[in-house]
């Protein structure tokens, strides 16, 4: 019994000291183990905010370059969102494949064929094919200050559309020291985008070998006489003489059926007794 209620004792003494102990740790440490605690969750707390924020962020840029149609509302998206990677890059690279079609089909962006001031003059097409150079330049200049090949992708597609505003402009030379760049920056992890920019070299060379097309006041006029002169006729007179043509020849099968050939004579003719 003596035993027993030594070892009850022993162990409330110990429980005790225990107890005192870790009161004294948290009035003398404890509060600045919990404080560190604390620091701790508010970081996490602001790192997880933080980063809902930035998938926020480009969530809105990719939806907002999703929607934007106009050369004007892809510049607005490439102003607001420039932080987001590759955005900025896109948006230049769209206004100016909206631009560049723009020139080509003699259309207004935005307005049909019939639609009132839909038509470009020769003027808005110069300056509209000079804005989407600057389009594509902007893009080249954006993804050429990435690090490595991540730019690289924007930078082709950048030279390719400045090479095709060149081209639709008339500057084959121009046009040609983009397409060069493009064969040096596709090597070697873009082969495929290179051998495009040397079969587009090849197809500029044939376009400045018959870019240049006589006029009607430069053709040799033929003189058929003292008096008469054989000129060049035009479209018109052509298709008038082969519409001529057409009628004769139709005419013809119709006369050969109605004369009777000679073997038909031959067979109408009754023998002779």
């Amino acid at each position: 019994m003596d035993d027993r209620l030594k070892q009850v004792q022993t162990t409330d003494l110990t429980d005790s000291r225990l107890n005192h102990e870790f009161v004294a740790w948290l009035k003398t440490s404890g509060m600045n183990y919990l404080l560190m605690l604390l620091l701790v969750a508010c970081a996490f707390l602001a790192w997880d905010w933080w980063n809902r924020k930035q998938d926020q962020a480009i969530d809105t840029a990719w939806t907002e370059l999703a929607s934007a149609t106009s050369p004007a509302a892809l510049r607005g998206v490439a102003d607001t969102h420039a932080a987001v990677d590759g955005v900025a890059e896109l948006s230049f690279l769209t206004a100016g494949d909206i631009l560049l079609q723009s020139a080509r089909s003699g259309l207004r962006p935005g307005l049909a064929a019939g639609d009132e001031g839909a038509e470009l003059t020769p003027e808005d097409k110069a300056s509209t094919l000079q804005e989407a150079d600057a389009f594509f330049a902007e893009a080249v200049q954006l993804a050429s200050a990435r690090p490595g090949f991540a730019g690289k992708p924007m930078m082709i597609a950048g030279l390719f559309g400045r090479a095709a505003v060149a081209e639709s402009a008339g500057r084959l030379d121009e046009a040609r020291t983009h397409l060069k760049q493009v064969a040096e920056i596709s090597m070697p992890e873009y082969p495929p985008l290179a051998e495009q920019a040397s079969a587009r070299l090849e197809n500029l060379d044939g376009i400045a070998a018959h870019s240049t097309l006589p006029k009607q006041a430069d053709l040799p006029v033929i003189a058929v006489g003292e008096e008469e002169a054989f000129t060049i006729p035009a479209a018109d007179d052509l298709l008038e003489m082969f519409e001529a043509e057409d009628d004769a020849e139709a005419e013809t099968p119709d006369a050969a059926a109605a004369e009777p050939t000679p073997e038909a004579e031959t067979a109408e003719t009754p023998a002779a007794p």
